[in-house]
């Protein structure tokens, strides 16, 4: 793993899965963020004193039942919301602070957004879709034009370039929604529920491409916001939320002893049997959210029949 070079002083908030000895903070530390929404009279916590933090070169996965705050928490890194309060870190600066130009030139050249309704414009070709973020950026060069050449073939759709969504698969139209988010070559790239519409075939394809991403651009940080426990597999880290703050997380060496073990129950019962409770719990309700969704899709279907 690539890391920073931003140094730890006295004054510097040192994470709590991270030793005072460490040479390096991460690229991203969030300190007790809170967001208050307001629906008229009734106010609404979305982030109730979360802290966590993101490392340089890795994957992190976070899940948690729907309105925990995954995406607001999403939303705030990527500069899109402010919090209330609390603090977010992005290579030491507090982007708390910044105005709202400066919150744009950060959105801009720092982060690339992966949706799970995709925002490809139906009329262009995938290769234009593409481009057409550098385009309306004014960014667009011939280093960039090169760049692009390189990500069309790591997503491998190189022949397919000059297809149009509607000509394309739903995994496919995906993965050009990915290098659409790295055509910027932004330092953070941002996943809300990129699975989320997709079979387990094209779902296994985009999440071995995001892996490919991080492995050849060790330098970028992906964070995913998700339903699909299926993403622990491509993780180096795991938050799960609830009610607005970190419930638990996995760490690096813990999810690796995940992907080694052939009962993820026994390997944490052995450590920790009321934490294995806890974790068996968070995932079925996780699995629950994920049949009823699909439930309600096989309904609907029905229906329209």
């Amino acid at each position: 793993m690539m890391e920073t070079n931003n140094k730890l002083n006295n004054n510097t908030y040192i994470p709590q899965n991270q030793s005072v000895e460490s040479e390096s903070q991460p690229k991203i530390i969030i300190n007790d963020a809170i967001k208050i929404y307001k629906r008229g009279k009734i106010e609404v916590v979305a982030l109730r004193g979360l802290t966590c933090d993101f490392n340089q070169g890795e994957i992190t996965v976070i899940m948690g039942p729907s309105g925990c705050g995954k995406t607001t928490l999403l939303n705030m890194i990527g500069g899109l919301d402010r919090l209330n309060s609390g603090n977010i870190l992005i290579d030491g600066r507090n982007i708390c602070h910044f105005s709202d130009t400066e919150l744009e030139k950060y959105r801009r050249h720092k982060i690339g957004f992966v949706f799970q309704f995709l925002n490809l414009i139906p009329e262009l070709t995938a290769e234009e879709n593409i481009l057409l973020p550098l385009e309306l950026s004014g960014t667009l060069s011939n280093e960039r034009r090169e760049f692009i050449k390189e990500l069309l073939d790591i997503i491998g759709l190189e022949e397919r370039k000059t297809h149009r969504p509607d000509e394309l698969s739903g995994g496919e139209q995906q993965r050009i929604s990915i290098a659409a988010a790295l055509a910027n070559n932004p330092d953070i790239i941002l996943c809300d529920e990129p699975t989320g519409e997709l079979d387990s075939q094209s779902k296994n394809m985009v999440m071995g491409l995001l892996h490919s991403v991080i492995e050849k651009f060790p330098d970028k940080t992906i964070i995913i916001v998700s339903h699909d426990p299926d993403l622990k597999k491509i993780a180096d880290k795991m938050y799960y939320i609830r009610d607005g703050a970190i419930s638990h997380h996995f760490s690096k060496k813990e999810l690796k002893e995940l992907k080694n073990s052939s009962s993820e129950q026994n390997d944490f019962s052995l450590q920790d049997p009321n934490r294995a409770q806890e974790v068996a719990l968070l995932e079925l309700r996780e699995l629950s959210h994920i049949i009823n969704e699909k439930i309600k899709k096989i309904d609907k279907n029905l229906h329209a029949q």
